[in-house]
């Protein structure tokens, strides 16, 4: 018996973001709290940021890119 699993595997890119010390000392004391990694904060942070992108570009009638 052969058994298909398709996973998609996402690529990672490694980026440097420069942050006010405060910003940072807060993200990342928030991540603590929830048990996180900053970089899964700031992901989730970038998902939201880009969907709110999109709804403002559909209610202005734009193209999606």
């Amino acid at each position: 018996m052969v058994i298909s699993v398709s996973e998609e595997v996402e690529k990672v890119v490694k980026t440097t973001v420069t942050l006010t010390r405060n910003l940072w000392e807060k993200a990342k004391i928030e991540a603590l709290r929830r048990g996180l990694t900053l970089t899964e904060v700031v992901e989730a942070a970038l998902k939201k940021w880009l969907e709110l992108a999109e709804k403002e570009r559909k209610d202005k009638g734009g193209k999606k890119l």
